[in-house]
This record gives C-alpha cells, structure tokens and sequence, in this order.
C-alpha cells in the first residue's frame, strides 16, 4: 500500500498536494498523463489494448468515474488537454468507442442502427 494513502486519505485528493497526487497517479495507477481541472478534479490519459481512454473524476481508489475511450489518440488528447469539469462530454467523438462510468445513468448515448443504445 502507498503511504500517501495512509498520509492523505483514500477518499478523495482533498488536502493532497496537487505534486503528489500526479506523482501517485502517473507511477501507482498507470495513468499516462495526469492534470488537476479547473472544478478541482482530476483527469488522466489511460492507454487500453485498442484505445487510449481519458479517465475523468479520478480519485485515490478509483481510476475514474467516467472513462471516455477513442481509437484515434488525437481525439483523446483533445478532450484531456482542454476539459474543464469532471461531467464534459467530448466534442470531438468520431473516433469514440465507449465509455465507463460509475454514475448510474450516463452522460451521452449513442444509438446503433436499430435505435437501440451502443453502450451501457
């Protein structure tokens, strides 16, 4: 276990200095890229298998409440470099392939061919 749990809290970043909650994400949570947003929460880049993921809402024990996954990297970067609240829903997605989230009810949906939703 990280001491920094132990130190800071698991909870939330709350009372974290912000170099030790990017030095925690990008060497024990394997994000890539990490940045504070404006609104205070965290936001990182995740490589996946196929996909480069922005995982938005990143807190000590949960690497996201909402993942954004897209299989052109530029997209990806895009939405980290210039998100400005943890609920932001991408405006360049022509390469988006899904998302995670923790919330209950999702932020965007997009519909397949049959009108029925792609994903959950």
């Amino acid at each position: 276990m990280d001491d920094r749990l132990r130190h800071y809290g698991w909870l939330s970043f709350e009372g974290w200095p912000d170099s030790e909650v990017h030095d925690y994400l990008t060497t024990k949570c394997g994000i890539i890229h990490a940045r504070k947003l404006p609104d205070g929460s965290w936001t990182g880049l995740l490589r996946l298998l196929y996909t480069l993921s922005v995982c938005m809402g990143i807190t000590p024990t949960d690497v996201y409440q909402y993942r954004w996954c897209f299989e052109d990297p530029e997209e990806a970067v895009y939405l980290y470099k210039n998100a400005v609240e943890v609920d932001e829903i991408p405006e360049h997605r022509e390469s988006l392939v899904g998302h995670r989230h923790t919330t209950g009810t999702p932020l965007y949906v997009e519909f397949d061919q049959l009108g029925l939703p792609k994903w959950r």
